[in-house]
């Protein structure tokens, strides 16, 4: 049969798919653990710590951490009849399983009465999951340059009247100290830019007990450009055709050079902040070439032919950047151009990020795309040792760098485009790998940025192509080249999509389809180079074949309520002649979880799950679709192996044979955090659902439209108002 092009429909949830499930009790209140009077004195003796920390607060206030037991990470053990407003409550946490609490005098004396006269049995239970109590040490980073800045982070209470106190303190601290800063305008988070006097203040740091962080400043980079040994020509690109409209990127680097005539009319605007001495604008300009013409460039089928122009943000001097800096001109820049959707960031730290908290600029960036409703597209980060070979022959240091633990952004790595070191399509030798903090897989996504060769023990760049500030074709290679694809199909998907564009359904759709084309043949082991896959274009992103349905729906999930379709219309050309149903199954959901800064580790404080299955004859729902990589034990296998608090969660089942259900049914429903209320709140999802006919023959397309008409659905096209094709 035919393969045509077919639009994905998009599904509209009526209030009857909305309703009220029965609500299960708790769990057990069983001790963890054997609590004896020489483990309270333990626990009260180390409360000394605590005591010395609050008698340098000016404010009666400090911080404390609280190390629960292996077996107590999870909602129901969490001690909180010990932590409470009565005593010291938990206000956040530092890394897996370490507690933050909010301590005042009068709270730890009734903390330190409690823990020696408790006897409920809830009492007993919330000792028992408790390690260890101490006070908190905030990590410090010095700079090796003390002219270079650093940025120092506070704690955010409970209360706001504290908070207010805190940074009032902090700030007569940095006025007695003759220290030049800067409030960075975050409201979620309090980050201070300290510019001079930095010994002074770094000498005083560790003393106050309000801090929870400080890094250096300037920590932003760019890998220098490769030489790429190849004799210069000129690039040969077209302007942009005045009868198409094309989506705008934000690229976020070294600036774009106006001597490059090939991109002078897809360059919108430029802003500068970096002195004429630091500037060099070969990186910016070459990143910039792969938004606007990758697919001329290196005319390669794989290349997206989409293209996009460019509002250039200019930050990075000397291939050096600063966060506070970056982030400031981001907003900027996105007030004077709310047309930006896609920020390009293709720029990161030379370290990994840490395993146990999202990184500051990673926090910036969150917020910043919840005000703005855009979306950042990041590189994944270079590991600069030598060419990593595939598959890792040994463990190593090169997990993605920050800002790329971003949650709400996407993060980009790199494959080959051609053989080298490692083979075409396998992770390019430099190209780093997640998970981040709470196993949230990173990348995302790869797109192509390139190779090497290893000669007389050298290694040689094999690059993708774009241009330099001449206006030259030259090539390199970088996860940096690779993210600015993915940033040209991101602004595209926008565009498309027009009023129904939203930063879910441009990732959802972006994902689904990298995951059906390419990822969903990558073995688990491998997922954390290659995130969840290679996108294709956006025709290919947008339009299914003959032999398959692919489904949006787009919703707001809510604690104590599911979302429920039933029941749910199957293909009669999928059923064998025994009634089973032999196909394939995609489903890829994304959801918008309210973020807490103050949680390091429980960063995302709630949990969307979906499930396709049937009801069983005790009236139980089981899923028949599960996430890639579900297998777990405790809560800590729950985390890192099926993707529960990340934001993004993929889906997959082949049935060969066939599975024995005759009523389908799609469900949604949410998990809390423990200390959040939940009731009430509306989380956006997109869930994108693909069913498929293994053998690609089947006219499962129109059978799928025939039965939601049937079922009296809610359809319409997901790409409505088609735009004007793009010309090359």
């Amino acid at each position: 049969m035919s393969k045509g092009k077919n639009p994905i429909k998009h599904v509209e949830f009526s209030a009857e798919d909305y309703y009220q499930p029965d609500v299960n009790g708790g769990g057990s209140n069983a001790p963890l653990k054997k609590v004896s009077d020489d483990f309270r004195e333990e626990l009260v003796s180390s409360l000394t710590s605590i005591k010395k920390s609050l008698s340098s607060s000016n404010l009666d206030v400090c911080t404390a951490v609280v190390e629960l037991e292996d077996n107590a990470i999870a909602k129901s053990h969490r001690p909180t009849d010990i932590f409470n407003e009565r005593t010291c409550p938990f206000f956040g946490d530092a890394g897996y399983g370490n507690m933050l609490i909010e301590v005042h005098s009068s709270g730890l004396n009734k903390l330190e009465r409690e823990i020696y006269s408790i006897n409920t049995k809830n009492g007993i239970k919330a000792l028992s999951a408790i390690k260890t109590i101490k006070a908190y040490k905030a990590p410090i980073s010095v700079p090796e340059d003390k002219s270079d800045g650093i940025i120092v982070r506070l704690f955010r209470y409970s209360a706001e009247k504290l908070n207010k106190k805190v940074d009032a303190d902090f700030e007569l601290t940095l006025n007695h100290l003759e220290c030049e800063w800067e409030k960075h305008r975050s409201e979620s988070v309090r980050l201070y830019k300290v510019s001079s006097n930095i010994e002074r203040l770094l000498e005083r740091l560790p003393n106050i007990v309000t801090v929870q962080s400080a890094i250096v400043s300037n920590s932003i980079i760019i890998q220098p450009m490769e030489n790429s040994g190849v004799t210069p020509s000129p690039a040969d690109i077209k302007s942009p055709d005045p009868l198409v409209n094309y989506p705008v990127v934000g690229v976020v680097d070294s600036g774009v050079s106006q001597n490059c005539a090939p991109l002078t009319d897809w360059l919108i605007s430029q802003k500068k902040t970096v002195p004429e001495a630091l500037r060099d604008l070969n990186h910016g300009t070459f990143v910039s070439g792969m938004i606007t013409n990758s697919y001329l460039f290196n005319q390669d089928p794989r290349f997206p032919t989409c293209q996009a122009k460019v509002v250039s943000v200019e930050v990075l001097g000397n291939n050096v950047g600063d966060i506070y800096n970056i982030v400031n001109s981001m907003y900027e820049t996105a007030d004077e151009h709310p047309e930006i959707k896609v920020w390009n960031l293709s720029l990161g730290t030379s370290e990994p990020v840490s395993q146990t908290e999202i990184s500051a600029m990673a926090l910036m960036l969150d917020e910043f795309q919840d005000k703005y409703n855009c979306l950042c597209i990041i590189a994944a980060g270079n590991y600069c040792d030598s060419p990593r070979v595939w598959p890792p022959s040994t463990k190593l240091n090169d997990g993605v760098s920050s800002p790329g633990d971003s949650v709400r952004g996407l993060t980009i790595g790199s494959i080959a485009h051609v053989d080298g070191v490692v083979k075409n399509e396998e992770p390019s030798p430099f190209s780093r790998k997640g998970p981040v903090s709470n196993y949230v897989q990173k990348p995302d996504l790869v797109h192509f940025g390139g190779n090497q060769l290893v000669v007389g023990g050298n290694p040689i760049a094999l690059g993708v192509n774009s241009i330099c500030p001449d206006g030259n074709k030259r090539n390199d290679i970088g996860t940096s080249y690779a993210t600015p694809i993915i940033s040209t199909l991101a602004a595209n998907l926008f565009q498309e999509l027009g009023e129904r564009a939203t930063p879910n359904l441009v990732k959802a759709l972006l994902i689904h389809n990298a995951n059906k084309s390419f990822g969903s043949n990558v073995i688990d082991e491998h997922r954390p180079y290659y995130g969840w896959g290679l996108p294709q274009d956006i025709t290919e992103i947008l339009s299914v074949a003959d032999y398959e349905t692919t489904l949006a729906f787009e919703g707001h999930a809510q604690k104590s309520f599911e979302v429920e379709k039933l029941p749910f219309p199957i293909p009669d050309c999928l059923r064998t002649e025994d009634g089973k149903v032999r196909g394939e199954f995609f489903m890829t959901l994304v959801y918008q979880p309210d973020l807490d800064p103050n949680q390091a580790f429980e960063y995302c404080q709630l949990d969307v799950k979906v499930g396709f299955g049937e009801i069983d004859k005790e009236g139980k729902f089981t899923s028949r679709i599960p996430p890639k990589n579900d297998s777990h034990l405790y809560e800590e296998d729950l985390v890192k192996n099926g993707d529960k608090w990340s934001p993004i969660k993929v889906y997959q089942k082949s049935f060969p044979r066939g599975v024995n259900i005759e009523n389908w049914r799609l469900r949604i429903k949410v998990l809390d955090r423990d200390g959040y209320e939940a009731k009430g709140v509306q989380i956006p999802f997109t869930l994108l659902l693909t069913i498929r006919d293994i053998d690609k023959e089947q006219p499962v397309y129109n059978e799928m439209i025939n039965l939601m008409d049937a079922y009296n659905w809610e359809v319409s096209d997901l790409v409505i108002d088609q735009q004007v094709p793009l010309q090359l």
